[in-house]
């Protein structure tokens, strides 16, 4: 038996959703683009970010969600329209003992079908046109979702290597006594004891140095692959400037939580969830009193000629009451739940600005504590005897290190900020159609 199902073209849509999947297989089986790197030869924020939205994984599985979601909506819409199907068939039966007695009848067989209801009535109009505004705030989120996956992977990194930083000084100053204790006269000097553990102790500090080397090298191969670049490909520029380097957003309301919350996408999600879930509760409360099931069969063979027949039942809830009032009592807890979740993560979402502006300011005291310390390191390294020279030194180079690390913190949460706060496009309908 062969059948074949004929659904007409595929909807604009649909084929422009099967482009965006084509394009996404290429850029996955592809390698990596080469990327511009800065003068020492590593590559920074702004680089990282360009790369990641091109075609890092996070972005990459924001794109299949959508893809995927526009199948979803295309198919509803498409059950609006009718099947036509064809069916090649050949029935064979045996009349006797001989293979050669076989008795053969073939047929095809042509058939439409089609729900009315959907088409005509299109008592779904409701819940398919939210979920095509729906789509394009989904994948904008997910979006800004992947973004922060990218912020915290490129924090992560830099704390790393600041700490990389602090255990190389930390050894540098144990290298410094030991050097200041030769130039001791020996009666004066440190026992040998002590400078044999202070000799082990730098031992150690160096082995640490190592271990936090291996575990930056695993930090920067995690950002490379959020970044969709090769692991172990590029060397990365820490403590780069992520504010500097986000999209330019429009002047964010990040001095109110409130304005922000509206700002944000978050806002815009949260009515539309609560929309979808009235939306299921208007068509089950219609199915309470309803059901329409219509079907046009059509059926033409070889010996039978053509055979047409049309069937609409209209079929009132008198036995499938019960069905219909779960359906819509179902509905209405959903909407209440949503609801609920609705409120929680608006809680959530202020509880994340009011956390992020607590971090701002205390992370201010802390820049102005560590460019104080600068100062004081800078006095002393001018006034440091020439025993205490390499000391001074290093304490100098630990408290630029300290301002750098003040400095990339502060500029990280203001990312964070900008983000969270960051709006969406104006775009409310998804290419799907769905207000058709």
């Amino acid at each position: 038996m062969a059948a074949l199902t004929l659904a007409g073209c595929a909807s604009p849509q649909l084929q422009d959703t099967t482009s965006r999947i084509d394009l996404l297989e290429q850029e996955l089986s592809a390698p990596p683009p080469p990327i511009a790197t800065g003068n020492a030869g590593a590559i920074g924020p702004p680089q990282l970010l360009a790369s990641a939205e091109s075609r890092g994984k996070d972005f990459m599985r924001a794109r299949i969600s959508r893809a995927r979601a526009m199948l979803a909506l295309d198919q509803v819409k498409s059950e609006r329209l009718p099947r036509f199907s064809a069916e090649a068939r050949r029935s064979s039966t045996y009349t006797g003992d001989d293979l050669a007695n076989l008795a053969s009848v073939s047929n095809v067989v042509l058939g439409v079908n089609w729900d009315i209801s959907k088409a005509l009535l299109k008592l779904d109009h409701s819940t398919v046109d939210v979920a095509g505004r729906l789509i394009p705030v989904q994948y904008q989120i997910a979006q800004k979702t992947a973004m922060s996956n990218l912020l915290s992977a490129y924090d992560a990194y830099t704390k790393v290597d600041f700490r990389r930083q602090s255990v190389a000084l930390r050894a540098k100053g144990l290298q410094c006594r030991i050097d200041a204790e030769e130039k001791v006269d020996p009666g004066e000097r440190r026992s040998e004891r002590e400078l044999a553990a202070m000799r082990d102790q730098i031992a150690a500090v160096r082995r640490e140095e190592k271990a936090v080397v291996r575990s930056l090298n695993a930090k920067r191969d995690t950002l490379l692959g959020l970044a969709g670049l090769a692991e172990g490909g590029y060397e990365v520029e820490p403590a780069g400037s992520m504010l500097a380097a986000l999209p330019d957003y429009r002047s964010l309301p990040t001095a109110n939580a409130e304005a922000c919350f509206a700002s944000s996408g978050k806002k815009r999600l949260e009515d539309l969830l609560v929309a979808a879930a009235d939306a299921q509760l208007g068509l089950a409360r219609q199915s309470r009193f309803t059901k329409l099931k219509t079907s046009i069969p059509s059926f033409m063979t070889q010996a039978g000629g053509l055979n047409l027949q049309f069937l609409v039942s209209y079929v009132l809830p008198l036995i499938d009451e019960g069905d219909a009032l779960r359906l819509t009592q179902n509905a209405r807890l959903t909407l209440m739940e949503t609801i609920l979740s609705a409120q929680d993560n608006r809680r959530a979402f202020m509880n994340d600005f009011d956390t992020l502006k607590l971090s701002i300011a205390a992370a201010d005291s802390d820049l102005a504590a560590a460019r104080s310390s600068l100062a004081r390191a800078e006095a002393k390294n001018g006034d440091a005897a020439p025993d205490q020279q390499c000391l001074a030194a290093v304490e100098l180079e630990k408290a630029k290190s300290e301002l750098a690390a003040a400095r990339f913190k502060i500029d990280m949460l203001k990312s964070r900020l900008n983000l969270l706060c960051a709006p969406l496009s104006e775009e409310t309908a998804d290419l799907t159609g769905s207000s058709g």
